[in-house]
């Protein structure tokens, strides 16, 4: 935009304009390249500022004493603002805030932040600090009012300059649907179009959406494997050889490290194949075990014509197979293998859906915003692929839902027909019948048990990475979880008879179809909106009935986080669960009637395609996929009131405020299905993980997955832990019982050995209030010597988090249960690793309650067997190379008194151990790190 701008940025005391306040504003006004004036200003907030919000901005409650009212600034700010246009990233903040404050700011806002999500979709963040850093746009003093506005005005140019560069036609579609659809981006892409429509006045009408070209078109020559009738066995030694010493990858790698544990595991995985045995392997850290089971399962698959499918738990894991390890052995290997990886019809844009959008136009900010987004990512990446782009909160997400194929039904061969090639799910499908290694996900791979075969191409050889998460994976793929923000949200997408997908139904169809058909369809359309239309009110009944149950029946804890109740038989027996029954029954009048009327719509509809209905494919998918849920809905809810499952849970969960309240269902016993499904019909099953034994055996994951017939193979760890790893375990800590005692030992623990190592710490918690509690305490005495805290509880994603503390000098890195595994911070910036409580499971979480009722001895069979795997898989997060060096402290002296400790101890590798005091922890780490006292 060429006209005169005001940029604006607030720090303030927290993310909420009706409690936080604000200290500090600044703003610049500008025109062009021109820096018209500069406005700045601290604000007394009339309360203490927390000391993280210090710690990140580093103003401080001296810096504001004698500091103006926002009283007295706010009518100096709108002075300053006038009536020009108002820019910030994300600018609502700011405006909310300033509104919450006593201005009512009317000025059009311009976000950088929405504008950035648009003009740079595949960004890896769009935090002001992190598009400046990819910007190379100077970034000192962030976190600092003044600055940041510089730095928004700084990517507000790029960002204008990179929308004047688009293609017109493109910038045309655009600005015409935002005519129709006030969103926030639309103010630069219309002036954008207005500057561009002087260069070419015949530029005002766009494509109509058409989807020929918008895709990469399918490569020709796929070829699907065709497996030998008799197999070739693998010669293990020969494979073996590759690895050894003199052998194809030591002459290949300067910098190769020969480990005999990787060649034992290639060897015990070549003879799975030669022999079609089922395996648990035991890999840990530093063995290089995606290697060591690459190597044969490529060269089976080439050698047989046949499939080997790898599936991992993690996207990290995915991704290195995928983006490191395979294109490294296609170079090297004299083989000629294809791979592939196939993900879920969600991750995967849909032409179709695509072209409808475009040509009917954004019915809403969040579609109008997702369209600009979209079509800027074309021009950038054609693979319609989700990885490709970076989707930012829940609106975007689910418009993307919407325009994916995850509900598609379409075939491969209509698909490869009506889209010309394009559709990518189609290229990755074809991609997936070609490969010789097929990579997927655990989720991907049960939702193909779950469809008996319809989701991955047939395949008899099967790889399990990651295996100690295939009980949480197959548990979470069964769950099912509904509330009645979520029962609404799928009565309003029917919509009317002239709204939603009910009202694009019948106006697609009018005119088109016999009349008798179309009273047909029109009947079952009055059915199910007169139905929809008072639905809510029982959906409401039922719930409260539900929640007044359990409050007379449960003794409910009031605190500030989410509490699960378990709904079990016992509950369903007493008189009062009668309510709860009649509510339902009435409820479930309409969710059966919708449910259906719909599969009735959807018969109907399917009869329907000798007929030229516009958009059909995409409408009768639509329906149907909105049939299966409806119907999903109404069995399940049946289910948990009258006619539950036994081998299902069934919990309510109910927030801290006493709001809404969801419920939700989980498998209990996952084994039977992965012994029927997959040890029963493949012939070659691996599984491995760095963690699959607790004391000493495999009995526990035996039991879990349903594998006793599996052989199982221990590799042993290359790395020396008794040189490199010191086991800290703090004697004189008080028990966790003691909780305010145990709180401060805890604090004051954490603040004197990260003073004296200066960092270098990861912190792992299992509660998240403790987590809390632990970082507000020890923030500020930690700023004060220049440690940075990077913690959970600051709301920042996992990869922020990592990477703040990967690029900081002196740094803490605090985190819950999602950091137990899968972080992998190699070198010294992660040389100490505190483990503040053993990883019990809360004994009322209702999955694990229901599961450990199934054992004789619950503790022991079950508690402290997954303890012991999740502890293990903590322990690892520190030693990640051979040169690692680095210090493991405990601070729950549970591990010292109680008998189950030696037990957790006797699962570690042999470390040094000292069990000393935590007055002696400091010192004890700095000589074992050997760094300067």
């Amino acid at each position: 935009m060429r006209d005169t701008l005001v940029a604006v940025d607030l720090e303030t005391t927290g993310l909420d304009p009706a409690y936080d306040r604000i200290i500090e504003i600044a703003a610049v006004k500008f025109h062009d390249d021109k820096i018209i004036d500069e406005w700045q200003t601290f604000v007394d907030p009339k309360c203490p500022i927390p000391q993280n919000i210090s710690q990140i901005t580093g103003i401080f409650d001296a810096d504001v004493a004698d500091a103006p009212s926002i009283r007295t600034v706010l009518p100096k700010l709108e002075q300053f603002i006038g009536h020009h246009p108002v820019i910030g990233h994300n600018i609502s903040f700011d405006a909310a805030f300033i509104r919450s404050a006593g201005l009512n700011l009317a000025n059009p806002l311009l976000d950088t932040y929405s504008l950035a999500s648009v003009m740079m979709p595949s960004a890896a963040r769009y935090s002001l600090f992190s598009l400046s850093s990819h910007l190379d746009i100077d970034t000192e003093g962030a976190h600092r009012a003044l600055n940041d506005v510089h730095m928004t005005i700084a990517l507000y140019r790029e960002l204008w300059a990179r929308i004047l560069t688009l293609p017109l036609e493109t910038l045309a579609e655009i600005a015409r649907h935002s005519r129709n659809m006030h969103w926030d981006g639309a103010l630069a892409f219309e002036a954008a179009m207005e500057e561009r429509y002087k260069e070419n006045p015949s530029a005002g009408e766009a494509s109509s959406g058409g989807f020929a070209l918008v895709f990469e078109e399918a490569e020709a020559g796929y070829k699907r494997l065709r497996p030998a009738d008799s197999p070739q066995r693998l010669d293990a030694d020969q494979l073996a050889a590759l690895l050894e010493p003199e052998g194809l990858f030591d002459r290949s790698f300067d910098a190769y490290e020969y480990r005999p544990q990787q060649v034992e595991m290639l060897k015990q995985v070549a003879r799975a194949f030669s022999d079609g045995r089922h395996l648990l392997i035991e890999a840990p850290t530093g063995v290089g075990k995606s290697i060591a089971y690459l190597v044969p399962a490529i060269k089976y698959a080439v050698e047989n014509d046949d499939r080997v499918v790898i599936s991992t738990n993690t996207i990290n894991l995915q991704e290195q197979l995928d983006q490191k390890d395979i294109p490294m052995l296609m170079e090297l290997l004299d083989l000629p293998f294809r791979a592939a990886i196939l993900k879920g019809r969600g991750n995967y844009l849909c032409p179709r859906r695509l072209a409808v959008l475009r040509r009917r136009g954004p019915t809403s900010p969040a579609e109008m915003h997702m369209l600009a987004k979209l079509l800027v990512w074309m021009l950038e990446v054609r693979t319609g692929n989700r990885s490709d782009i970076t989707l930012r909160g829940p609106a975007e997400s689910s418009v993307w839902r919407r325009l994916s194929a995850e509900d598609e039904g379409c075939t491969a061969e209509r698909c490869s027909i009506q889209m010309l090639g394009t559709c990518p799910f189609f290229h990755a499908r074809q991609q997936a019948e070609a490969a010789h290694i097929l990579i997927v996900n655990h989720s991907l791979l049960l939702s193909d048990i779950a469809t008996e075969g319809r989701v991955l191409p047939d395949y008899r050889h099967l790889i399990i990475d990651e295996a100690h998460q295939l009980e949480g994976a197959v548990t979470n793929s069964l769950s099912f979880r509904t509330d009645p923000d979520h029962i609404a949200r799928l009565i309003a997408d029917l919509g009317t008879g002239k709204t939603g997908l009910l009202g694009e139904l019948l106006s697609q169809t009018r005119d088109v179809i016999p009349a008798g058909y179309y009273q047909t369809l029109h009947d079952y359309v009055d059915v199910i909106v007169n139905a929809a239309s008072t639905m809510n009110v029982h959906v409401d009944r039922f719930f409260s009935t539900l929640w007044n149950f359990i409050e007379n029946h449960v003794a409910i804890r009031r605190n500030e986080y989410t509490q699960q109740i378990r709904l079990i038989n016992a509950m369903r027996h007493q008189p009062a669960w009668a309510d709860v029954e009649i509510a339902w029954d009435n409820l479930s009048k309409f969710t059966d009637t919708i449910a259906y009327a719909m599969q009735k719509l959807v018969q109907g509809l399917s009869e329907l395609q000798e007929f030229d209905i516009p958009d059909f494919e995409d409408t009768i998918a639509g329906a149907s996929a909105t049939a299966r849920r409806l119907t999903e809905l109404h069995l399940r809810l049946h289910e948990l009131v009258a006619e539950p499952d036994g081998n299902t849970v069934y919990w309510a969960a109910i927030r801290p405020d006493g709001g809404q309240m969801s419920v939700q269902a989980a498998p209990l016993d996952v084994g039977p299905l992965v012994r029927d499904h997959l040890w029963m019909k493949k012939e070659t099953l691996v599984m491995t993980s760095a963690t699959m034994r607790t004391e000493g055996n495999f009995a526990y994951i035996r039991e879990r997955l349903a594998a006793e017939d599996a052989d199982e193979v221990v590799i042993d760890s290359p790395f020396d832990y008794k040189s490199n790893t010191l086991l800290y375990l703090v004697n004189d800590i008080p028990e966790p019982t003691d909780k305010n005692a145990y709180q401060k030992a805890v604090e004051n623990g954490l603040i004197e050995l990260c003073r004296a190592t200066q960092g270098q710490t990861m912190v792992l918690f299992t509660s998240y209030a403790q987590l809390r509690a632990t970082a507000n305490a020890i923030g500020e005495p930690l700023s004060r010597d220049g440690i940075a805290i990077y913690d959970q509880s600051a709301g920042s994603s996992r990869s922020q988090l990592l990477e703040g503390f990967v690029h900081s000098e002196k740094a803490v890195l605090m985190g819950t249960r999602s950091f137990w595994e899968g972080v992998d911070v190699p070198g010294t910036d992660l040389s100490i690793l505190v483990i503040v409580r053993l990883p019990f499971s809360v004994p009322s979480e209702p999955i694990f309650a229901a599961r450990s009722e199934l054992f004789d001895d619950p503790f022991h069979q079950y508690a402290l067997p997954e303890t012991i795997l999740r502890f293990r898989q903590g322990f690892g997060r520190l030693i990640r190379r051979k040169d690692d060096r680095g210090v493991v402290a405990i601070f729950d002296r549970r591990i010292l008194s109680k008998r189950y400790g030696a037990m957790i101890l006797d699962s570690l590798p042999r470390c040094t151990v000292l069990r000393k005091s935590m007055a002696s922890l400091p010192e004890a780490a700095v000589r074992w790190l050997e760094l300067k006292e």
